[in-house]
């Protein structure tokens, strides 16, 4: 399972229309409910439209069907199928066996085999043709489960467009950022198109402005931003056995952090530190609560002292804060030598100037 996103060139898009146009070449290795040489069709679909299917062809006594099927759907940039479209959403080939009829049989019977998804993202890395093998996915109860250990069941696949998407100047002056989950946990034994809806969620951390980092949390392959801490929280309520969930802990607790919610963060860092302790999660428990005291006697000298060690820990950014103890007076001899200490060992000077 896989997803990916991208900070899109911002300036003015005046390009016009343009096809996109998908040809799919060949099958190999498929198999069918009657045998191994099944009658097969592709179906296409992009955005959420039929793009239409191709001939019904069988696989030849070597196990290439060669569909040569050509289709297309309209890159708009003001419209459907956007950037934005291209950036995040695939395209979607579906393989479809038709079974023989069988005698006084009026109806033609057919039996989904698989899907195969074609990223498109190579389109906005200033390529105007690619080509692509991509697997065929058996849906469940697939004669394609069975598959002997050595076949590959793939799709050859080729994607163009007249000219480039992107200008060399929005090229050169655009970010792209790719990201691909490469395992999910917790996940149901199978993706079934009835019953309860299913969705996945995805969230990471990108570094952005120094040591700042952006959450960004993506909900079935498409991003959500401002939505971080909701996703973090469900996560929290719904997920028990996942073995990374320790991250998701460390990051919704910094949420909370940043937006002052310090009690909610004590007892966020307070079940990492029961799962799964870490110095990073006894140092979330420090902050909040000497922030949350703080917040209830800003004028404590030893909150400061305590909080200003703690701060010291995370960021040399935050070193100004050790002159609140002392302005206000610090008479705990042991804990003033401890913050002289620590300020000595980081090369910050005597903290009482």
């Amino acid at each position: 399972m896989a997803t990916a996103a991208t900070f899109l060139p911002t300036d003015t898009l005046v390009s016009p229309v343009k096809p996109v146009q998908i040809t799919v070449l060949e099958g190999h290795d498929l198999k069918g409910s009657k045998g191994d040489a099944p009658i097969t069709y592709v179906h296409a679909e992009y955005n959420g439209v039929a793009l239409g299917d191709s001939q019904k062809m069988e696989m030849s006594p070597d196990g290439i069907v060669k569909y040569n099927f050509t289709t297309s759907f309209d890159y708009n940039p003001d419209g459907p199928n956007s950037l934005d479209d291209i950036a995040h959403k695939p395209l979607s080939l579906t393989v479809t066996e038709v079974l023989p009829k069988e005698k006084k049989q009026k109806d033609e019977k057919t039996v989904t085999l698989g899907q195969a998804i074609v990223d498109l993202l190579p389109l906005l890395e200033g390529a105007n043709t690619f080509s692509a093998t991509v697997p065929l996915y058996p849906v469940p109860g697939s004669p394609l489960e069975t598959l002997r250990p050595d076949a590959k069941c793939v799709l050859d696949v080729k994607v163009s467009v007249s000219e480039c998407l992107l200008s060399a100047s929005q090229l050169e002056g655009g970010n792209l950022l790719r990201v691909t989950l490469e395992a999910a946990y917790s996940v149901p034994e199978a993706f079934v198109p009835t019953g309860p809806q299913q969705n996945y969620i995805v969230g990471l951390q990108v570094p952005t402005v120094g040591e700042k980092e952006y959450p960004l949390m993506f909900k079935n392959g498409v991003l959500k931003l401002g939505e971080a801490k909701e996703c973090y929280e469900r996560t929290v309520d719904f997920v028990t056995d996942a073995s990374e969930i320790h991250f998701v802990y460390l990051r919704l607790g910094s949420i909370y952090l940043e937006e002052k919610e310090h009690d909610k963060a004590k007892k966020i860092y307070l079940l990492a530190c029961k799962k799964s302790p870490t110095y990073i999660t006894w140092l979330g428990v420090g902050i909040a609560c000497y922030r949350e005291a703080n917040a209830l006697n800003n004028k404590n000298a030893e909150v400061w002292a305590y909080l200003a060690l703690v701060c010291l820990q995370v960021s040399a950014h935050l070193s100004p804060i050790f002159l609140f103890p002392m302005q206000l007076e610090l008479d705990n001899e042991a804990l003033r030598q401890e913050i002289e200490q620590v300020q000595a060992q980081l090369g910050f000077g005597n903290p009482s100037f």
